[in-house]
């Protein structure tokens, strides 16, 4: 098995938002601003090859709404397969795209458009991994997180002939589990690749950074702020008994971490890069 790193296009946030009702003062100690009280923020994913299958988890940002570029600050803007191609992996070799979920940083590069217009799948010959629960919520949604969605990606992903929707919890293949939490969103996918006794997760939008697990902060961004910390928590408490290793999305400053126990707590251990790992 190979595991591929790919850095997206970096954004910005606001702190309030990414922190929630936790102190100002608190959240800067962690991870301190670049501009006002707006945090930078990475995007990126991992592409974990084994055997014929090439999965890809999540695809960052579309180019079809400048708008939300410009919203987020996002940083020298390249669709995911482009700089999937900038890795050495052709986009058609693509196999399986696992998309955590449908907010507009995490499935925007999934479609572009042809020479009619019309959006198609940047990855051709992938299957688009989506949960129900999700695909539902990005269909009809609340007014709270409709501004989350991008009406023309989420019609492509109902006409789209690959995709292959997921009701529960899940192994896609003996080595990568799915799991489903609803506190960001309904139906947002976790998924686990597992080597041998140990796993790497890619916590997404469960665990943005670090200092979500310092200070047991919600987003304004979650639908549910006090299900995301119920969830938090008893996915750390599995994680910790099973030395997992998270793979943070969104985290600019750290980008993986162990786990131990302080004082009772769960907090971060060991921090370290991936890589590109065999």
């Amino acid at each position: 098995m190979q595991i591929k790193v790919l850095e997206y296009s970096n954004f910005k946030a606001s702190g309030h938002a990414m922190f929630g009702s936790t102190p100002v003062v608190e959240w800067q100690r962690f991870y301190p601003p670049v501009e006002s009280n707006l945090c930078q923020w990475a995007l990126r994913s991992i592409l974990v090859i084994d055997g014929p299958n090439c999965v890809l988890i999540d695809t960052g940002f579309s180019w079809f709404d400048r708008r939300i570029l410009d919203e987020y600050k996002v940083e020298h803007y390249k669709p995911a397969h482009v700089i999937i191609e900038k890795s050495g992996i052709s986009p058609e070799k693509v196999t399986h795209v696992v998309h955590t979920h449908l907010h507009v940083d995490h499935c925007g590069g999934s479609f572009t458009e042809n020479d009619a217009g019309n959006l198609v799948q940047s990855f051709p010959n992938a299957k688009y991994i989506v949960s129900k629960k999700q695909l539902d919520a990005a269909t009809k949604p609340s007014k709270f997180e409709q501004e989350s969605f991008q009406p023309e990606i989420i019609d492509a992903f109902k006409n789209c002939k690959n995709i292959q929707i997921i009701d529960n919890e899940c192994f896609l293949f003996t080595w990568l589990e799915l799991q489903l939490f609803n506190g960001h969103t309904e139906g947002m996918i976790v998924p686990l690749v597992h080597q041998g006794k140990d796993a790497l997760v890619f916590v997404g939008d469960l665990i943005p950074s670090i200092a979500h697990l310092n200070l047991n902060s919600s987003m304004d961004y979650d639908v549910n702020k006090l299900y995301t910390l119920a969830e938090r928590e008893e996915f750390l408490d599995e994680a910790y008994e099973n030395g997992y290793t998270l793979f943070f999305q969104h985290d600019i400053l750290n980008q993986c971490c162990t786990l131990k126990k302080e004082g009772g707590k769960i907090v971060s251990d060991k921090v370290f890069l991936l890589n590109n790992t065999n």
